[in-house]
Parts: C-alpha cells; sequence; structure tokens
C-alpha cells in the first residue's frame, strides 16, 4: 500500500512538472555554449507588474500576472530549423499557430493546451537575418484571449 502511494505521488509530481518548451530544447543542446537561456522569475515579473500598474501599464501588469514563466533562449540562427523540427516532432503537444516573415525576419507562433482545452503555453520562434540570431520566447501560465489580444494588438479586448 505504501509503495502504491510512493508511486502515485511520483506521478502526480511528474504530471504537474511537464516541461516547457525551452526546457525541452535546452536539454539537446546543454553542452553546448552556443545556446543560452534566461528564465524571467516569477518574483521579477511581479516586480514588472508593480511597477507599471498605474495608468497606462495597467494592462501590461495585468497581462505580466498571467503569466507563470517566461523563458528567452538564444542561439546562432543555424538552430532555427532545430527548433521547428522539435515542434513539429512533437505536434500533438505543440500547434502551429501563424507564421510571418519579410526581408530581415522570419519566425512563426506555437501554442499547446492543456486537456479542457486552454492555452497554456506559448512560443515564439524569430530568425533575424541581419544578425544571424535564432530568439526563442516560451510563455507559460494563463494564455486566455485577452492575453493573447494584449500581446498581439497591445491593447486589451475592450479595444
Amino acid at each position: 500500500m505504501l509503495a502504491a502511494m510512493l508511486m502515485l505521488n511520483a506521478v502526480t509530481a511528474l504530471a504537474q512538472h511537464a516541461p516547457d518548451f525551452a526546457e525541452k530544447f535546452m536539454t539537446l543542446h546543454k553542452a553546448d555554449s552556443l545556446v543560452t537561456c534566461v528564465t524571467v522569475s516569477p518574483k521579477m515579473m511581479e516586480q514588472l507588474a508593480d511597477r507599471h500598474a498605474d495608468g497606462q501599464g495597467a494592462d501590461l501588469a495585468k497581462a505580466i500576472q498571467k503569466l507563470r514563466s517566461v523563458r528567452i533562449v538564444t542561439a546562432p540562427a543555424d538552430y532555427y530549423e532545430q527548433a521547428e523540427a522539435l515542434l513539429k516532432k512533437n505536434a500533438r503537444r505543440f500547434k502551429a499557430e501563424q507564421d510571418f516573415q519579410d526581408e530581415a525576419l522570419r519566425g512563426a507562433f506555437y501554442s499547446r493546451k492543456n486537456r479542457k482545452g486552454q492555452t497554456v503555453e506559448l512560443i515564439m520562434l524569430r530568425e533575424d537575418m541581419q544578425t544571424d540570431r535564432l530568439t526563442v520566447i516560451c510563455l507559460t501560465g494563463d494564455i486566455d484571449k485577452e492575453f493573447l489580444c494584449f500581446l498581439y494588438n497591445n491593447k486589451s479586448l475592450k479595444n
């Protein structure tokens, strides 16, 4: 009985910490010094939200409060295909949303939903051809319609 309870606790703990895309990508490149990851902590996001809670920044503060974590991965641009291949390999988990491209930039947005159909992770791949850099931004948290509207349009749903 004790062994069954311990296994159940271990399974529950693993289920609660599903690795985000940045973590998966960094695991593949852990020995590669050309790939770096910066994590913005919930405490730092809380401080940003408090700093922007007045007037104009109220929407920004509200958006920041919906996030659980932000990870920013940077690498040489030729890693773009590897990142996109990892997302496509896990197509059951990550859904392609939209892509963009012009002379200097290309990129794509992907999302991950939970079992209830709520978006819990948003990934942006961005290759800057002028600087030859890949940036992957991975947001986790409550990525609802209001958050997406703010992110894409820099305004709330009310506007």
